[in-house]
């Protein structure tokens, strides 16, 4: 099995990705309804009982509404979560769950792959974001994949992690002037814009800025707000980032695009 990075949606509606390394597949989050899910994943040509893994970083629905049509199609699926998120979803999952607990912030081992927890502030019982080490293999050097949304603030932990990640997909949810100009309720929007909300444009770009050494050469940033972003915005504010790390790749995803966007 070679190398392959599928993110398969990234938005304020759902979120989904897929890794193949090692010889293992993983689900990072399972946040589209069942039936998306599987269309999705037929999109890779994928299946769900081919998945040997699920990674969960917090119980809102974006992220996990999923996990029972997988499951339904995988019995036997292996769920990993750290205590509270798995207490939190249990109750909405009909069907028996493999769980395999962690401890936020440990390292654990997935079939051979390495992967670390990290700790994230947003609003949910113990979020967390992921990093994963894959082996090296046929010519490609080995590579870490980091999956970090939902942040209401880069913390020195999250900014230790982005450094290191070769592959990064980071949030970057609103425009400022979009959410002010936008119909939603203040108190949502005090909510988003607060240290356990969202992370903006401005606040991501600047996290990159912000960081003296860092290897990411294929950055992807997700977690778009339908209403209150657009790539166009994104894209052009990140143009300071392009000029001061000139290998990076930068990759917006469309919250609008139901195909999924690969890198091999």
């Amino acid at each position: 099995m070679a190398f392959a990075f599928h993110i398969l949606g990234t938005s304020s509606s759902g979120n989904c990705s897929i890794l193949e390394a090692g010889g293992t597949r993983l689900m990072l989050d399972a946040g589209f309804q069942g039936p998306r899910l599987m269309a999705s994943l037929e999109k890779i040509s994928l299946e769900a009982r081919a998945i040997d893994a699920v990674l969960i970083t917090h119980e809102h629905s974006d992220h996990c509404i999923g996990l029972g049509a997988l499951l339904r199609q995988n019995p036997l699926l292996k769920v990993f979560a750290n205590r509270e998120t798995a207490r939190r979803i249990k109750e909405s999952v009909k069907a028996d769950v493999n769980w395999q607990l962690f401890e936020t912030g440990t390292t654990f081992e997935v079939n051979g792959l390495q992967i670390t927890s990290i700790p994230i502030p947003h609003d949910a019982a113990d979020p967390v974001g992921f990093a994963i080490d894959c082996p090296p293999e046929e010519g490609r050097p080995s590579k870490r994949v980091t999956w970090l949304t939902d942040l209401g603030h880069a913390t020195t932990v999250v900014k230790h992690h982005v450094a290191l990640a070769d592959i990064l997909v980071l949030e970057a949810n609103y425009d400022d002037e979009m959410l002010d100009l936008s119909k939603r309720p203040q108190s949502l929007k005090q909510r988003i814009r607060g240290n356990f909300g969202h992370l903006s444009n401005t606040q991501a770009r600047d996290l990159l800025l912000g960081l003296k050494e860092w290897q990411t050469t294929e950055l992807y940033l997700g977690h778009l707000s339908k209403e209150c972003n657009r790539i166009i915005i994104i894209d052009e504010m990140m143009n300071e980032v392009r000029q001061r790390k000139t290998d990076l790749r930068i990759t917006v995803v469309d919250p609008l695009e139901d195909n999924p966007v690969s890198l091999w």
